[in-house]
C-alpha cells in the first residue's frame, strides 16, 4: 500500500491595503502507517491525562482542534507536567511530540474537550 501524507494551511488577510496569502505545506519524515481520530474530553479539572493514540505507536504528526476550554499539551511528558503549546478555544495546532504526550486544561477548574488526529507509525 502506498501511503502519502500532507498538511497544507492557507492563511488569507484581505482589508489593510494589500491583500496577503500563506500556503504552507509539509509532510511528516516517516511513511505513516497507523493513524487515529477521536475527541477527547479531560476527565478531572486541573489534572494531566495521557493522549490516547489509539493505534498509533509513535505519533509522527498530531493535528489538534480546542473544542471547549483553552488546553495546554506537554510533548515530551517525564514525571511532571510542562506546558509546551497552548490551543486556545476554537484555535488548532499541528505538531510532533517528542515522547510521551498529555494534556491539560489551561484555565482553572475546567475539563477541555478537544479533537485530534493523530498520523505515526
Amino acid at each position: 500500500m502506498s501511503v502519502t501524507n500532507n498538511v497544507n494551511i492557507f492563511a488569507e488577510l484581505a482589508g489593510l491595503g494589500e491583500q496577503e496569502m500563506i500556503p504552507l505545506a509539509m509532510s511528516t519524515t516517516t511513511t505513516v502507517s497507523a493513524k487515529h481520530h477521536s475527541y477527547i474530553t479531560q476527565a478531572v479539572a486541573d489534572t494531566a491525562e495521557a493522549v490516547s493514540l489509539g493505534g498509533v505507536t509513535t505519533a509522527e504528526l498530531v493535528i489538534v482542534k480546542c473544542i471547549s476550554n483553552d488546553v495546554d499539551f506537554d510533548c515530551n511528558y517525564s514525571a511532571a507536567f510542562s506546558a509546551d503549546i497552548t490551543v486556545q478555544e476554537g484555535e488548532f495546532a499541528v505538531f510532533k511530540p517528542v515522547g510521551t504526550l498529555y494534556l491539560k486544561n489551561n484555565d482553572a477548574a475546567e475539563t477541555s474537550t478537544v479533537e485530534i488526529w493523530v498520523w505515526g507509525t
